[in-house]
């Protein structure tokens, strides 16, 4: 990844113009596009989708019920004459001007009170369509009403009314309806009305009190800020006029609070990147000491965002302004790329070293920041889907721009590496805090704390918790409650159905559903339309109900009528409107054809689109829970019907935000693993990089439980961004201790540095929101605040620790480094051993009161202990166990068994060979809590006593068939190299007369060092040697000789056993396993390299075990630790010209003072005498006037007998060459082997002809079949 944008950087640095002229022409065309785009202010696309939400979202786009502003006019307080009439004036003038202004452009209407005429008209629009007006059980009380009694009652009331002040106002309805029927309609009516506390006046809507006049307007739209600044600021002008001529005028409604969140987020934002711009000014500056730091810093930023807007120009067209508000804040993230860059290059400005330095932490940091940011698309927000795409798009050219442009932008002012500056910033990142053991153990502590303090964090998805209002639309809010019955619960029931008629035959079972809620005290009071506005069907069924009321009951009604009017006084047709009520042909309405009068009423209960239709029923309840529950109840999983409430839409939109939060964490965790496994190539790193982030997150949500912060829509949007800032933390530090594991560079602080300008520019930018006034742009702050905090904490301390225990362990590098496989083996036997030594504890308890032979109890609890040793030891399938035993010994007597002590291991090995062996030991071990008991039940002797009690405490178990293990090193040693024995173990054999059995123990020393507590896979071999008896006296007469003749045997044994299974084959894992984690293509060229040359076994059978060599182009030194490892008597000089191989090869765990690597030009450097030169797929990196000059130099160095040997593509074979060129080409052309040179290769001929003039003899060893390389032997 560096070599391409180093290459990328020197080709623009030999072409300026035409890195000029693209850039140029891709800043002109994504601005282009970026014009192209059109903005979208709606807020109700942050709102993510789900059935109920879209239903919701449709009731309250579409209602012009919902969709009120409501605006209260009342008099000054410090007014005091005041006048129901001079209000009511002054309301009607301020209506007509809002009429004249804002109609139709940004007001739909302005709703008044009906006037006389109106109601009027309302009266014999009832009168005319009567019982289509209705309902079922009107007829029975109309039934009940035509009795002589109740007609007289009727007559007389309508004598009254007659011959009193309001006779003339009402002769003609008492005329047209005698009986008064139409009073069961006009009842129905008075559930329209807005709250008993109002009447009408002048078509005006005033209190009974005559203080407030109340106007209804309906904005052209709720959620459309742009529209609504104009209609608002017209509103406020005029507001401000009444205010002067002693009027207070007030607005609400759902328009006035989205305009007011939007326009305080732009507020919010502008003031807080204003000051966030002058900190990171400051900042910057001051810190880089240059005058275009800061604007280095930002060109990055401002190229992402304008790439990111051209391409939503191009491919989306319309984007959620309020997305990109919170994503320009989120944008700080890019500003990081730029401050590695400038961090790095202040430390050493060599460009080359730049590159290798960023370049690959960069990218990944930007791919995995850009998926977790495009995993918002997976979340049901249109808002959020816009957001992700811009974030994402920006962060990652950002990204490009920094590698690409920001290079050429910054001056070398020096060509050394910098002296680092000795500033308070420096002093932190120099502080190895990963090393303090408190502070790793009160990260566990601290992380267990807050995993259970998380579990306390919910969602709260209460929007109106998050929404902003201003003091002036509090008071507003409170004055209605004030002079309304807004304190009441409201809740709102939807019928459905494709049309009006449909709807409104469904919203019959609503309606019948709402009035038992009413009888039976659930509910307050109810607007139902169905009152009203009826299907067609059902008005048929009424006319048909009223027509056959009065089939029986016309005539006698009509004569009662008669005698009782006349007997009152009235004239005997006085009433002859019964008539033309009773006997007319009523027909039904057509819902679909609109009445002026009927949609006056109706209209702000209908919701009709070409799909769709619904009709809203307003329910008034107490805001009780268990009432609540109870209407949800009644209407919850029925067809066609929707509930339209807050509570209930906050309970889904929290149910719908827990699955989108649970899949955006799923989704953003499985997109960066997959990012980071690619990009490290081991399952181990991407692991430990995600470690930081998962506990930080732990912190982050532990510290929101602590101080009672919920989740919301907003303060999830900081989380992706708090994920995507960690992984990047993740990714420097995790970069910075690869180049010290894999270099050998101690450049760690460099990283901390670039991380915590990092952290203070992100939270100077984000932090600042704290001080924003919008609950929201709070909740981000402190979320951005304490999420940074925990990143930076924990990256800091538990990353270099974690990597450092994967690498190395106290004494130094780890042989093998340790792999996920190993840590699965080793945790899974450590649970094995640890269950296994409980059980045997608990065993031994049990055998001691178990009443049976106590001999067979003991050989039982042995052979137990023995098949769980065996167990133990088998269970790591993936290493090779093997028992060379060609004697057959069988433990069929007694004897004192020897055997190499090098781990933890041997003692199983030992106690998995037969039941009847006992172990000798340190009597501390019977105190262990674990398995000490076991220890004693099993007879397990103490060594610190003298060898004269282990006599006495071992002779009666001898007598019974027990051998007894001993290690006559006394303590374990990890070398693989046999100490001093004790004579201990052969003074008990001699005065015992027992032989001694030795057993050879090769391999697990690697498995398990004594100083490094972790199993690993290799190879075990146990090899039992022939017994040895002292009285003999092969070895010796005394007893010291003896143990000085036995230990020269048993050291020669085991040399010869090492010599035997210590092989290139042996040892391959050892080599490639130095070359994990240093990244996946050198990792796996290692691993190929070693399968395509067969572990190097030809140039170990051609080298002589104890040699001094030379190795002329050594590459990463693969060969030179194979043949040091397999006989550590060859000296080793590793040359090559490529420094980063060299720094790579001399940074291995294996490396010993016996090999040494040196960078430098082969055909410069001097070589040492020496008994072997190795020149290995290097010479035709040379010209061939080098090549000689070097051959002629390793003739001259070549000590006598010495070996020159010789490996490469022979050119005089056409065929096969042409395979190697391929290869070479490739190689070189990528950067991975480094030349300056044409490629020149060399012929068997001129070898042949070389070696004929120096009288060396010349013989070819091998010949690949399918490259032309060859090995040339040229021995002196």
């Amino acid at each position: 990844m560096s070599n391409l944008f180093l290459f990328t950087y020197r080709f623009f640095q030999r072409n300026k113009i035409l890195g000029l002229s693209v850039l140029l022409a891709i800043i002109i065309a994504a601005s282009f596009f970026t014009f192209k785009l059109k903005f979208s202010e709606d807020i109700s696309r942050v709102l993510p989708d789900s059935k109920n939400i879209d239903n919701m979202s449709f009731v309250f786009e579409n209602s012009k019920l919902l969709d009120k502003l409501l605006i209260n006019i009342s008099f000054a307080e410090n007014v005091e004459n005041k006048s129901r009439s001079k209000l009511l004036e002054f309301s009607e003038e301020f209506s007509q001007t809002l009429e004249s202004k804002l109609i139709p452009n940004y007001l739909k209407s302005l709703e008044k009170a009906p006037g006389n005429s109106e109601i009027q008209a309302t009266y014999d629009f009832i009168i005319e369509h009567l019982p289509v007006f209705l309902e079922t059980e009107d007829f029975d009380k109309i039934d009940s009403s035509l009795t002589e009694k109740e007609l007289q009652k009727t007559i007389d009331a309508n004598y009254k009314l007659l011959i009193g002040p309001a006779g003339f106002a009402t002769k003609k309805n008492i005329k047209t309806d005698p009986l008064h029927f139409s009073n069961y309609a006009l009842n129905k009516l008075k559930k329209f009305n807005i709250d008993d506390n109002f009447e009408i006046e002048n078509g005006l809507i005033i209190t009974k009190d005559g203080n407030d006049v109340l106007l209804m307007a309906t904005p052209v739209s709720n959620s459309n800020t742009s529209l609504n600044k104009t209609l608002f600021a017209e509103l406020d002008s005029l507001i401000k006029n009444a205010e002067n001529q002693g009027f207070t005028v007030t607005y609400f409604g759902n328009s006035a609070v989205t305009f007011g969140n939007a326009q305080r987020i732009k507020k919010d934002i502008i003031i807080t990147v204003s000051l966030a711009f002058l900190l990171l000014l400051i900042f910057i500056s001051l810190f880089f000491k240059r005058k275009t730091s800061f604007i280095l810093v930002f060109l990055p930023v401002i190229f992402g965002a304008l790439m990111a807007l051209g391409f939503m120009g191009i491919f989306i067209g319309e984007v959620s302004a309020i997305a990109l508000g919170i994503g320009s804040v989120l944008l700080g993230i890019s500003v990081d790329y730029a401050i590695h860059i400038l961090s790095h290059f202040r430390q050493n400005s060599d460009k080359s070293i730049l590159f290798r330095d960023v370049a690959t932490p960069i990218i990944m940091s930007s791919l995995t920041t850009s998926s977790a940011f495009l995993s918002l698309l997976f979340i049901n927000s249109k808002a959020l889907n816009d957001l992700g795409v811009f974030a994402a798009i920006s962060v990652f050219s950002a990204a490009l721009f920094s590698l690409i442009i920001l290079p050429h932008l910054i001056k070398n002012k020096r060509t050394k590496k910098v002296q680092r500056r000795n500033n308070l910033i420096d002093k932190i990142a120099g502080l190895e805090l990963h090393k303090n053991n408190y502070l790793k153990l009160s990260i566990v502590l601290i992380t267990i704390v807050l995993w259970f303090t998380s579990s306390k964090v919910t969602f709260d998805a209460d929007m109106m918790k998050n929404n902003y209002m201003s003091d002036m639309l509090k008071q507003a809010e409170n004055k209605l409650n004030e002079i309304t019955s807004a304190s009441l619960k409201t809740i709102y029931i939807a019928g459905v159905g494709r049309n009006l008629d449909v709807a409104l035959h469904r919203n019959i079972e609503v309606a019948n559903r709402i009035d038992s809620l009413e009888k039976s005290g659930i509910i307050t009071n109810y607007t139902v339309v169905s009152s009203l506005l009826k299907s067609q069907h059902e008005q048929q069924l009424l006319i048909k109900s009223w027509e056959n009321l009065w089939k029986n009951r016309y005539d006698s009604t009509k004569s009662k009528i008669e005698s009782l009017a006349m007997a009152r006084g009235f004239k005997a047709n006085a009433f002859s409107g019964f008539d033309s009520l009773v006997l007319k042909k009523y027909k039904p309405l057509d819902p679909n054809i609109k009445n002026d009068i009927l949609s006056k009423i109706t209209s702000n209960y209908l919701i009709e689109t070409d799909t769709l239709t619904a009709v809203i029923n307003v329910l008034k309840l107490e805001g009780n829970n268990e009432t609540i529950n109870k209407v949800y109840n009644t209407f919850e999983g029925k067809d066609n019907v929707w509930i339209v409430d807050r509570r209930l839409i906050t309970s889904e939109l929290m149910d719908v935000l827990n699955n989108n939060f649970n899949k955006l964490i799923i989704i953003s965790l499985v997109f960066v693993f997959i990012i980071l496994l690619l990009a490290y190539g081991r399952i181990e790193l991407t692991i430990i990089t995600m470690i930081p982030v998962l506990i930080s997150w732990i912190w982050t949500v532990g510290i929101m439980g602590i101080f009672g912060i919920s989740f919301n829509i907003f303060n999830i949007i900081i989380l992706t961004f708090i994920f995507g800032l960690g992984i990047d933390y993740s990714i420097f530090m995790m970069r910075g201790l690869l180049q010290d594991y894999k270099y050998g560079i101690k450049d760690i602080s460099s990283y901390r540095v670039s991380i915590i300008l990092s952290s203070i520019t992100t939270l100077a930018g984000i932090g600042v929101l704290i001080f924003a006034k919008h609950p929201a742009l709070k909740s981000i702050a402190l979320m951005s605040i304490i999420g940074i905090f925990s990143v930076v904490v924990v990256n800091f301390i538990l990353l270099p620790a974690i990597f450092n225990w994967l690498v190395s362990y106290k004494k130094g590098l780890r042989n093998r480094p340790v792999t996920l496989l190993d840590f699965i083996m080793s945790i899974s036997s450590l649970i094995v051993f640890v269950a296994g030594a409980l059980f045997m504890t608990l065993l031994s308890f049990i055998f001691r009161v178990f009443p049976a032979n106590r001999d067979k109890k003991k050989y039982v609890f042995h052979f137990i202990f023995s098949k769980l040793t065996w167990f133990l030891i088998y269970m790591n399938f993936f290493s090779r166990k093997t028992i060379i035993n060609p004697l057959g010994e069988d433990y069929s007597e007694a004897s004192i068994v020897i055997a190499n002590h090098q781990s933890h291991i041997d003692l199983m090995l030992m106690m998995l060979l037969n039941p009847k062996v006992l172990v000798l030991t340190n009597r501390n071990n019977y105190k262990h809590p674990f398995y000490g008991y076991a220890l004693q039940y099993a007879d397990f002797l103490p060594s610190d006593g003298g060898y004269e009690n282990v006599l006495e405490m071992y002779k009666p178990l001898m007598e019974k068939g027990y051998s007894l293990v001993i290690y006559p090193e006394g303590h374990r040693n990890d070398s693989g190299i046999i100490k001093r024995f004790h004579k201990g173990a052969f003074y008990l054999a001699e005065k015992l007369n027992i032989p001694v059995q030795p057993i050879l123990i090769h391999g697990q020393n690697q498995l398990l060092k004594k100083s490094e507590f972790f199993l690993k896979r290799g190879s075990i071999h146990t090899k039992f040697l022939p017994k040895i008896y002292l009285d003999k006296n092969e070895y010796g007469e005394d007893l010291r000789t003896k143990t000085k003749g036995i230990q020269k045997y048993f050291k020669k044994q085991y040399a010869d056993l090492r010599k035997e299974h210590e092989t290139p084959d042996y040892f391959a894992d050892y080599v490639r396993k130095n070359y994990l984690y240093k990244g996946p293509v050198l990792e796996w060229y290692t691993f190929i390299k070693l399968k395509l040359e067969d572990n190097f076994k030809i140039f170990n059978e051609i080298i002589p075990r104890a040699c001094k060599i030379t190795d002329l182009g050594c590459g990463y030194g693969y060969l030179d630790y194979m043949l040091n490892l397999v006989s550590v008597d060859r000296v080793i000089s590793a040359v090559d010209y490529d420094e980063q191989k060299i720094m790579v090869a001399a940074n291995c765990a294996i490396n010993t003072e016996k090999v040494k690597f040196i960078a430098a030009d082969i055909s410069e450097y001097e070589i040492d005498n020496s008994d072997v030169i190795i020149l290995k797929d290097v010479l035709h990196y040379l010209p061939e006037a080098k090549q000689n000059k070097i051959l002629v130099n390793c003739y001259n160095k070549l000590n006598d007998n010495g070996i020159i040997i010789i490996r490469d593509g022979d050119a005089e074979v056409e065929k096969e060459h042409k395979k190697t060129r391929i290869t070479e080409w490739l190689s070189t052309g990528i950067g991975f082997n480094k030349t300056t040179n044409k490629l020149e290769f060399i012929s068997e001929t001129k070898i042949r002809d070389f070696a004929l003039s120096n009288n060396l003899k010349f013989e070819i060893v091998e010949q690949a079949n399918i490259t032309s390389n060859k090995i040339f032997l040229l021995k002196k």
